[in-house]
């Protein structure tokens, strides 16, 4: 079933959609029927959803799925994708918006390619891309006039389609590299260098590419947003996007890898919502067409984000989805929580999960969290049950201490098992103690010496966010670029549990 967005009544693209799906309907066609062909699901998606235009190859492949029509239904598509692609750009113009238009220096160089592709015999993008370094999608972007090659990249096509050419063309594509095609790309990256710039220039004076108010509800950024308070409901994931709570309309997790996640909307599928602590399942892995799980997660996109803000301490707006009707779409926010950790472990269908544990944060700590960006990543402790007091800083670091930590450091003389360091503080040597299997709930890691690692401030980070690994001979390895950093050291009276770290690694995203 394809995950439809409200569309407004009125506009090219929403008209535009609309057909799409009524073509895609009355063939029983499937998203993946276009995927198989080459198009990108999120974009098929979007353009079933009306909210981009479908690129022409992301529709050629659409349109080969899902309609028997030949060149001259594909070439109806591709007119009509035009149309609507004039129409939404002077609808832009006619509301003061800015924005790019093709120059005729670029039209020019796509002529002349077009022209030596034809000299040479018309072949097919798949087979010239089979003899140079190009993909059949960029060359196709290329001769579609969509995309500007650099003059490398142009130069790596000649390279291809010499290949294809027959012995007296072979000449014609070296000395077009050098003249006319290679002369024209020049000019038409120059003038496509001075369109940017017009409309960079216009977007400062026309009326639609004024800077939003000052008193506009939206944030870009961290924490709480102006003007919502804990406990405000909103109808529709539009709502919530405008509001600035969450700006995603479709995915569940808002925020980048580099900064962390903004916002995630938790729902009463896959999640474990114990109300002020929400056991969260990452995105990623489901079958589009059955909403079942069907590949393993990854730790990338918005599960990088939420891993990268157990890192930094930024908080995190938790919105939940409160109705339970199949068609109705009622959230409510709930607060700023707290990633205190994450780990990956084997879902009911068989496949990898990534699971964050969010914490929510103490009315007065939510009262001081109005930030705009995140702050920057320092460390992150995976350990839950015992807490040291805290000073305030831009990250929270939980600093553990218990009996069987401090034996382990004595053992060690305070050197770490990794690299050997010793650091000498001004009141004595210092180092940090890692338990290897979490304690408190979900690990419930033991505090024994065999759960204990005495490792340096650096590693014990690494060792927290699984980009430091221990396999069972004691090597070590760096997730970062694969590196052996050699064996870690243990004495006769440490004997560290093998089990521990085969849970650290699965915990990791690791295979068993």
């Amino acid at each position: 079933m394809v995950r439809r967005l409200p569309l407004s009544d009125n506009g090219p693209l929403s008209s535009f959609a609309r057909d799409l799906r009524g073509v895609k309907d009355g063939t029983q066609g499937t998203v993946e029927m276009a995927v198989l062909r080459g198009a990108s699901r999120t974009a098929v998606y979007a353009a079933l959803n009306g909210t981009r235009l479908p690129s022409v190859q992301t529709l050629g492949a659409m349109i080969d799925a899902w309609i028997d029509g030949g060149e001259t239904g594909r070439q109806w598509w591709l007119e009509r994708r035009r149309q609507t692609e004039e129409s939404m750009a002077e609808a832009a113009r006619l509301r003061g918006i800015a924005t790019a238009r093709r120059t005729p220096e670029e039209v020019d160089f796509t002529e002349q390619l077009r022209h030596l592709w034809r000299e040479c015999g018309s072949p097919s993008t798949e087979q010239a891309a089979l003899h140079c370094s190009l993909s059949a999608r960029t060359l196709d972007s290329y001769l579609g006039g969509r995309t500007l090659p650099t003059a490398e990249r142009l130069g790596e096509l000649f390279d291809g389609l010499s290949v294809l050419c027959e012995a007296d063309k072979a000449s014609l594509v070296s000395s077009a590299h050098e003249s006319p095609v290679g002369e024209a790309l020049l000019r038409a990256r120059a003038a496509r260098k001075e369109e940017r710039s017009r409309v960079r220039q216009l977007a400062k004076v026309l009326p639609g590419g004024q800077p939003v108010p000052a008193d506009t509800r939206h944030s870009n950024g961290f924490g709480v947003v102006a003007g919502v308070l804990q406990g405000q409901k909103f109808d529709s994931r539009q709502a919530l996007a405008q509001a600035g709570v969450h700006r995603q309309l479709m995915a569940g997790i808002a925020g980048r890898q580099s900064l962390g996640a903004e916002s995630v909307i938790v729902s009463d599928t896959g999640n474990d919502d114990y109300g002020d602590v929400i056991v969260y399942t990452g995105e990623g892995g489901l079958n589009p067409e059955t909403g079942r799980l069907a590949r393993d997660q990854q730790l990338t996109r918005g599960n990088a984000a939420l891993a990268t803000s157990a890192a930094t301490g930024a908080p995190v707006r938790v919105i939940r989805r409160i109705s339970t009707a199949p068609h109705s779409r009622l959230y409510q926010y709930i607060g700023l929580f707290k990633v205190e950790d994450y780990w990956s472990e084997q879902g009911s269908h068989g496949y990898r999960i990534w699971r964050f544990r969010l914490v929510q944060l103490s009315t007065a700590e939510q009262s001081e969290s109005g930030l705009s960006t995140p702050a920057p990543a320092v460390r992150q402790e995976a350990q839950h049950d015992v807490y040291r007091p805290r000073s305030a800083s831009s990250v929270q670091r939980i600093v553990r201490s218990t009996a069987t930590a401090n034996l382990v450091k004595q053992m060690y003389d305070y050197t770490c098992q990794v690299c050997g360091i010793r650091i000498q503080g001004r009141t004595g040597a210092y180092a940090e103690s890692a338990h290897i299997l979490p304690l408190g709930s979900p690990h419930d890691g033991p505090d024994v010496i065999g759960n204990v690692l005495c490792l340096c401030p650096n590693h014990h980070v690494l060792f927290d966010q699984g980009m430091l690994i221990i396999n069972d001979d004691l090597t070590v390895v760096a997730r970062a670029d694969s590196t052996v950093l050699g064996r870690l050291r243990e004495i006769p009276d440490h004997r560290l549990d093998r089990q521990h770290l085969a849970r650290h690694r699965i915990l990791h995203g690791l295979p068993e």
